[in-house]
């Protein structure tokens, strides 16, 4: 775990590194269109798999593990083009001002979509190929890839698409570093039938995609509304503080969610007893590091984002205070839950499903009141802070039914 967490942290120390000079190069309605865009396919990538990715870590035969590869790269082309189309038909209307910045932005929701479920397959199988040190550095030259490519088409033309071109390009470079985690599996041969394995991972597309889909959704809904209702100047200030202030739960959360995975799949393969300690440990002590987070981002951020970001991005502070709470205790349950997905639980669906509700209703009381956009940012946050002590509780059952069973 040290490795990845060294790895990710260096990604996440260039990424705000560069940002002060990305805002001054960007304006707040590229950025917004951009972060709609991004935002899209963030809440569609962590599904494009159907979540057969997740289920690589499971068979106890590597040639097993090859086939549920298969299944898992198949599965992410065919969503990736099925979010190409329905972001063809759906966006003029629903998104007409991010839309008109960026010219084929159907395409690049097809390509960021793809690249998302193809960097997860691969990602899990170097985590079960024990690869943890490729794992950490990928995101390492990811970041490195973003922010060269950003910096770079900005400097030919400050635009959304300049943004996304450097988005796309920094996760292509990713892939180099995870081929290695590969080798293992393209080495067996033989195993289980494709439809042998679906029906033995039948949980992972029927639940668990389901329930990856809505969790995601429920994460970016809150910008995608922003932009919607007011616009995408106003949803480049919410973007630009979500990349700020969820920049330590994204990465630190992301390598930590993959080890405690990984973990608590290889104590399920080899019967080892309950995992509800290791559970607890684990929010203790991401609990240290959240809390403190929480306390500096609502003293702070009001006057500290404003200047390091410079002119045009004094309402990025404010934004970023409404999601202190939201991004600390996030940084604690995203990684925990990754007991749902190893388990296989059905429950993964309601709870997700709840944070959906949750945020429409905040959306329709903000709605109804005619709220600003800072107070509609409060609204829809605080149901995340809702949803993820549930997912807390319900994942702490999980674990410690299985140590009663």
């Amino acid at each position: 775990m040290v490795v990845i967490t060294s790895g990710t942290l260096l990604g996440q120390l260039v990424v705000a590194l560069a940002t002060p000079v990305l805002s001054r190069m960007y304006p707040p309605e590229a950025f917004g269109a951009f972060s709609t865009i991004l935002a899209i396919a963030s809440a569609i990538g962590p599904a494009a798999a159907l979540k057969f990715d997740s289920a690589i870590l499971l068979p106890k035969a590597e040639n097993d593990a090859r086939g549920v590869l298969g299944l898992s790269l198949v599965s992410t082309l065919l969503v990736s083009a099925l979010a190409g189309l329905a972001a063809l038909f759906l966006g003029p209307t629903m998104l007409s001002d991010a839309w008109a910045q960026i010219p084929l932005a159907p395409l690049w929701i097809f390509g960021l979509v793809l690249m998302t479920g193809l960097f997860t397959s691969l990602v899990q199988a170097a985590l079960r190929a024990k690869s943890y040190g490729l794992v950490g550095w990928r995101s390492t030259i990811q970041s490195v890839g973003i922010t060269i490519g950003q910096l770079g088409l900005g400097l030919l033309s400050p635009s959304a698409t300049g943004l996304l071109g450097g988005a796309l390009f920094g996760r292509l470079l990713g892939f180099g570093a995870l081929y290695r985690g590969l080798r293992p599996l393209l080495a067996e041969r033989g195993g289980a039938s494709q439809r042998a394995l679906f029906r033995s991972y039948w949980r992972s597309p029927v639940i668990l995609a389901p329930s990856a889909l809505l969790n995601a959704l429920g994460s970016q809904l809150p910008l995608v509304i922003v932009a919607a209702w007011f616009g995408t100047a106003e949803a480049g200030q919410l973007g630009m503080a979500q990349r700020l202030v969820f920049l330590p739960a994204a990465l630190l959360g992301a390598a930590l969610a993959q080890v405690f995975g990984a973990e608590i799949a290889d104590r399920l393969r080899n019967r080892a007893g309950s995992s509800r300690g290791l559970y607890l440990k684990a929010t203790f002590r991401i609990g240290m590091v959240a809390a403190p987070m929480c306390l500096a981002i609502l003293i702070a951020s009001p006057w500290l984002l404003p200047w390091l970001l410079g002119p045009g991005w004094q309402q990025s502070g404010l934004l970023a205070q409404a999601m202190a709470v939201s991004a600390s205790v996030g940084l604690i349950v995203s990684p925990l839950s990754a007991v749902y997905a190893v388990h296989q639980s059905a429950a993964s669906l309601a709870i997700d499903g709840s944070r959906i509700a949750l945020i429409a209703v905040a959306a329709t009381v903000v709605h109804a009141t005619g709220a600003d956009v800072v107070a509609a940012v409060w609204a829809l946050y605080a149901a995340q802070v809702l949803n993820y002590i549930v997912t807390w509780a319900y994942g702490l059952r999980i674990v410690s039914r299985e140590g009663t069973a």
